[in-house]
């Protein structure tokens, strides 16, 4: 089961609208996961595999493994969503 964090700013609405969209895109793969919001400063010490964030946040998560990110371009496009976890579960092997 892969662990993923949502992150926006403040870890509220944003993060929720792409916890929603990330989850039916693990349903769609098949790939068993957890999804959870946070802020950006609320992710400091979780454990985690992978962060799905807009690349707005990128100098905000300066500190975190950069292959544990995931840059999508938009937290309401379901189908962005989607292909870019699709894209990067093959890379991870979690899908063929």
């Amino acid at each position: 089961m892969i662990k993923i964090f949502t992150v926006c700013p403040q870890g509220l609405g944003s993060s929720l609208i792409a916890k929603i969209n990330v989850q039916k895109a693990l349903e769609k793969l098949g790939v068993e996961g957890e999804v959870e919001t946070a802020g950006v400063t609320s992710i400091t010490g979780q454990t985690f595999d992978l962060i799905v964030t807009v690349a707005d946040m990128r100098d905000s998560l300066e500190r975190v493994d950069p292959k544990k990110l995931v840059f999508v371009t938009n937290f309401f496009k379901r189908d962005d969503i989607a292909d870019t976890l699709e894209t990067k579960f093959r890379e991870m092997g979690l899908i063929k």
